[in-house]
C-alpha cells in the first residue's frame, strides 16, 4: 500500500506576506502623519484597521498550524516569525495611540520623524526579505542580505534615539511634553528592536533550510 504524504502547505507564505505588508502600510501611515502632521485620529484609525487586518492574519495562521500536516517551516519557526511580525505591528499602532491619547505635539526640533523614516525602511525590508521565503534555498543570500540591513536600521534607531531624547531635555522646557515625547521615543526605538528581533529570525530561517 502506497501511503501518500500531503504536500506542504504552501498558505502560510501568503499569510507572511500579508502580515509583512500590512507592517509596510502602517509605517508609511505613521510617517506621513509625522511629516505632514495631519488629523491623528484619523491617522489612528486608519492603523487600526491595518493592525486589525494583521491580527485576523495571525488568527489563520494559528488556524492553519493545527489543521496542516506537513509545514514548509518547523511549526515553531513559523508561530516565532508571526509573533514578531505581529508585535512590530502592535508596536507601530501603539505608538500613533499614544500621540493621540497624549495630545502630543511634535517638539520644533526633534529626530522623530527621522526615526520614523528609518521604521518605514526597515518595514519595507522585512516585505521584501518576507517575500523570498518560498524559495529559501534560492533565496538565501538575498535573505541574510535582508536581515543584516534591518538589524543596521535598528542600530540606526537607536542612535537616533539617544540623539531625540538628548535633543528634547535640551530644547524642550514644559515637562509634561517632555515626559510625552519620551514615551513616544522609546515606543518607537522598541518597535525597531522588534524589527531586529523579525531579521534575527529570518536569518536564523534562512541558515537553518538551506
Amino acid at each position: 500500500m502506497v501511503i501518500k504524504l500531503k504536500p506542504r502547505e504552501e498558505k502560510f507564505f501568503s499569510y507572511f506576506d500579508e502580515i509583512a505588508e500590512a507592517i509596510s502600510e502602517a509605517a508609511d501611515i505613521l510617517k506621513d502623519y509625522l511629516e505632514h502632521q495631519s488629523d491623528p485620529v484619523s491617522n489612528l484609525e486608519m492603523i487600526s484597521a491595518v493592525e486589525e487586518r494583521g491580527n485576523q492574519t495571525m488568527a489563520k495562521v494559528m488556524e492553519q498550524i493545527n489543521n496542516s500536516f506537513v509545514t514548509p517551516f518547523d511549526r515553531e519557526d513559523i508561530l516565532a516569525l508571526t509573533r514578531e511580525l505581529t508585535n512590530v505591528l502592535d508596536h507601530i499602532q501603539g505608538t500613533m495611540e499614544k500621540i493621540v491619547i497624549y495630545k502630543a505635539v511634535k517638539p520644533k526640533e526633534s529626530y522623530v520623524l527621522k526615526l520614523a523614516y528609518v521604521l518605514q525602511t526597515a518595514a519595507q525590508e522585512i516585505k521584501s526579505a518576507v517575500a523570498q521565503l518560498i524559495d529559501v534555498r534560492a533565496n538565501h543570500n538575498t535573505i541574510i542580505e535582508s536581515s543584516e540591513k534591518i538589524r543596521s536600521y535598528e542600530h540606526e534607531g537607536d542612535f537616533l534615539y539617544r540623539a531625540g531624547i538628548a535633543l528634547l531635555f535640551e530644547n524642550t522646557t514644559n515637562v509634561v511634553d517632555i515626559i510625552k515625547w519620551k514615551e513616544i521615543y522609546e515606543h518607537l526605538e522598541t518597535t525597531l528592536d522588534y524589527c531586529e528581533n523579525v531579521s534575527n529570525i529570518l536569518k536564523g530561517i534562512a541558515v537553518k533550510y538551506v
